[in-house]
């Protein structure tokens, strides 16, 4: 397995995974925009920001995970937040989760970030599990309400 920065080439791939994701995740009753996709996954890359894919053996994109280093609303500071981990069902139950974290994290604190803070909005377990593994700490919790 290898980790490496997506390309525009890994747009394909990376909207296939995040379809994926999203019908796992509670935001599966929201719709799902192949085009928002892409335009969200590109800007990130122009601005510099994280956008990580890892690779089976084969080459094939199986996981990967965006993140982005802003200014916090508050201060000069420097956040780190992910926006997306995820890996293929197929790939899962090994070391990659805790290979594209680290990589997040070390990408992160050479980004400038004072804190960096990866959330779970997806209702997994396992994923809160292993963030506090990995030495975060929990520090708040997400609600949702079913809109108009």
């Amino acid at each position: 397995m290898k980790l490496r920065l997506a390309t525009p080439h890994d747009l394909p791939a990376l909207c296939v995974l995040g379809r994926l994701m999203h019908e796992e995740s509670t935001f599966a009753p929201m719709d799902y925009d192949i085009d928002c996709v892409k335009e969200t996954i590109a800007e990130l890359m122009e601005k510099s920001q994280l956008v990580l894919v890892a690779e089976d053996t084969n080459g094939e994109v199986i996981g990967g995970m965006l993140g982005k280093v802003t200014q916090s609303w508050f201060g000069k500071d420097m956040v780190a937040n992910d926006l997306a981990l995820f890996i293929h069902p197929d790939h899962r139950g090994g070391m990659l989760a805790v290979k594209l974290i680290k990589a997040f994290v070390a990408w992160a604190k050479l980004a400038g970030a004072k804190q960096i803070r990866p959330g779970v909005i997806t209702g997994c377990e396992v994923a809160e599990l292993l963030y506090d593994r990995l030495g975060f700490r929990r520090c708040g919790a997400t609600y949702v309400m079913e809109g108009a």
